[in-house]
């Protein structure tokens, strides 16, 4: 999937200040929100999990709610899905970004112009430095695979979570590895960010789960 085009300057890992919230790490500067997660996961062994063990199970998941009214404007966010033992279960956004996906039509079956399909994706892979070769993603990027816009219809693929930049983070001098403003959110279907806001999102695998899902509506 090529990206439309982008502008700023790559700044690698921002240190996360983190503090202690019952069992599990929150960020300071975050102010977490109750979100509802789309699944739960029950830590529940057959020998009965310890409060540690359950909490190990604790995870993250991306969420992309898309603004159909401007879909350039819509939101992603990093949700933390906290077990603190097999009994209580709490479910913090951890943050929200400005996310675009497609050219502004919310057909999400036009390939290369509508929106990302809704439902569930498992995130793929993970790359700091992808290189795609002539005008493909560049950077920071989540691979999810891809996705039918309905039973049937057509098949989008080649999806990600992305930025514009090049390969070790900088921006580039030209399209599509510049990221120039509000434009350079639209995309041909993939979830792009501002490339600080991409590698804000990085800065997370530190001190949390790798998400392992993206739940898109």
């Amino acid at each position: 999937m090529t990206t439309v085009r982008g502008k700023t300057k790559f700044a690698y890992g921002a240190v996360v200040a983190m503090a202690v919230t019952g069992i599990g790490v929150l960020p300071a500067h975050a102010a977490p929100t109750p979100a509802k997660a789309p699944q739960q996961q029950s830590a529940v062994s057959a020998t009965g999990a310890t409060t540690k063990a359950a909490a190990a199970r604790s995870y993250t998941y991306l969420s992309f709610k898309i603004n159909r009214k401007d879909t350039s404007n819509s939101r992603l966010s990093l949700v933390y899905v906290q077990v603190i033992n097999p009994d209580k279960v709490r479910t913090y956004t951890v943050k929200t970004w400005r996310a675009g996906s497609g050219t502004g039509s919310t057909n999400s079956c036009l390939k290369n112009r509508g929106v990302l399909p809704s439902g569930d994706y498992k995130i793929r892979s993970f790359e700091a430095h992808k290189d795609g070769g002539p005008r493909g993603i560049h950077g920071l990027a989540w691979y999810v695979g891809e996705h039918r816009c309905k039973p049937g219809g057509t098949n989008r693929d080649a999806l990600f979570v992305h930025s514009e930049m090049l390969p070790n983070g900088k921006q580039g001098r030209s399209e599509p590895y510049r990221w120039d403003g509000n434009s350079d959110y639209k995309s041909n279907g993939c979830i792009k960010l501002k490339p600080s806001d991409a590698r804000d999102l990085a800065g997370y695998r530190s001190n949390y789960p790798h998400p392992g899902k993206l739940y898109v509506s």
